[in-house]
Parts: C-alpha cells; sequence; structure tokens
C-alpha cells in the first residue's frame, strides 16, 4: 500500500526547458517531406498543444483534410526520426533555473511524480534525455495517448491505478505547467495547479483563471515548497 499523499504530474515545455527551435523545424520539415506543403507555426498556436493535435490543425489549415486517417501519425513518426537526429546537437536548448531543485524537492516527498505533456512519448524522452531528467518520473501520458490534452488527466488516473493500485481523488492531484491550457486542464478534471509564468503576456489570462498557485520562476523554490507543504 503506498504511502503516496499526491499525485503531481508534471508539463515540460516552458515548464522543465525551452527546447528551441529544433522541434519546430523538425516538424516542417517532416509535414513539408509528406504533404508537399511548406508551413510556418507561430508560439501561441504551438504552447499546451498535443503533437497530433498540433498536426492536425496544420493539416486543417494547408486544407489537406484528414482523409487520410493514417496521415497524422504517419507525419509525427518522421518528425520524430528527424527530431531525435538534430536536437541532441541544438545550441538552443535549455534547462529552466530550479526545475532539477524542484523534481528533487517533490521526490523528497510522499507524492507520485508522473509527466503530463502534449509531446508523444519518445519525443517527451528526447526532449528530457540531455538534461537527465527522465529518472524522475515514474510514469506518464502524452500526447499519443490522447490528442486532446484535457483527456491526459483522467488517463493518469487510470494508468496509476493500472501500475502502483493507487487511487487519488481529483483534489489530490496537482498539476504543474506554464500555460493557460495547463491550466484550463487542471480545472475542467477539477484538479489543482501550479503555473509558472515564462511570458508575462500571459499573465492575465492565467490569472483570470486563478490557479491555486503562479509563481514567476522555480527561483525561489519557497513559494512552492511552502503551498505544497500546506496539502501534505
Amino acid at each position: 500500500m503506498s504511502n503516496n499523499k499526491l499525485l503531481v504530474l508534471i508539463d515540460i515545455d516552458g515548464t522543465l526547458i525551452k527546447s528551441g527551435l529544433t522541434p519546430r523545424k523538425a516538424l516542417k520539415q517532416a509535414i513539408f517531406e509528406i504533404t508537399g506543403c511548406p508551413v510556418t507555426f507561430e508560439d501561441n498556436h504551438l504552447a499546451g498543444l498535443t503533437d497530433l493535435l498540433i498536426i492536425t490543425n496544420t493539416l486543417n489549415q494547408l486544407g489537406i483534410g484528414l482523409k487520410d486517417g493514417g496521415l497524422p501519425t504517419k507525419i509525427l513518426n518522421r518528425y520524430l526520426e528527424i527530431f531525435s537526429w538534430d536536437y541532441p546537437a541544438a545550441p538552443d536548448k535549455k534547462i529552466y533555473l530550479g526545475a532539477i531543485e524542484l523534481l528533487d524537492y517533490l521526490r523528497t516527498q510522499p507524492v507520485r511524480m508522473g509527466l503530463l505533456t502534449g509531446n508523444a512519448k519518445r519525443g517527451a524522452q528526447i526532449k528530457l534525455a540531455p538534461f537527465g531528467l527522465w529518472r524522475y518520473f515514474d510514469f506518464g501520458v502524452f500526447g499519443d495517448d490522447s490528442a486532446d490534452r484535457n483527456e491526459l488527466p483522467r488517463l493518469a488516473l487510470k494508468k496509476v491505478h493500472e501500475l502502483f493500485s493507487e487511487n487519488y481523488s481529483p483534489d489530490k492531484v496537482v498539476i504543474i505547467g506554464d500555460t493557460v491550457h495547463d491550466l484550463i486542464c487542471a480545472k475542467v478534471n477539477q484538479m489543482q495547479s501550479v503555473i509558472v509564468v515564462r511570458y508575462p503576456e500571459w499573465r492575465s489570462s492565467i490569472e483570470a483563471r486563478k490557479p491555486e498557485l503562479l509563481v514567476e520562476s522555480f527561483v525561489p523554490l519557497e513559494p512552492v515548497q511552502n503551498w505544497f507543504e500546506k496539502l501534505l
């Protein structure tokens, strides 16, 4: 029987790391190779979305639609191939200050730690590997589990039961992320949220939805620690 009191689900991009331009370039290349159509992406069209949803939205914008139901998965697989080659040497990827301290702190607490990310599982592994972060997580829910981010918390509850025979009520689940999508994901599932604001222009839309905790950074870590200690 587990003594864990909370399930903590953590986002990757913008929360723990900044992966730079390589994922976007790899996805553009994959879409062009398979469809013959050049595409451009804007930041606010990508943040917080699952890989498959980004691909599906792009195909719709190109007027290609989904006549071939396997097309998004074909593009995703090609993207992951290109990304796995290019990312390890990418000069613009970085880990955010305080990210390791956050994970080290949570690892000492009675919590089960998992990933909740729009990345496909393989993409998440590729992104976290250079920073040694994959080892912190017992399990995860990913963009290839569902294209709808809001479904991922429910899948996490199912997975954590299957893997560890643990059950958590929604109010004992905390989602840590950086976008309004992470916050909505928590709210619709009646879960709690900790949001780190990486872009000042996103702050007002995040504040309007009232996360349980909003911070500018994980440095200093004390606001996050103090908040968790009240729950634990």
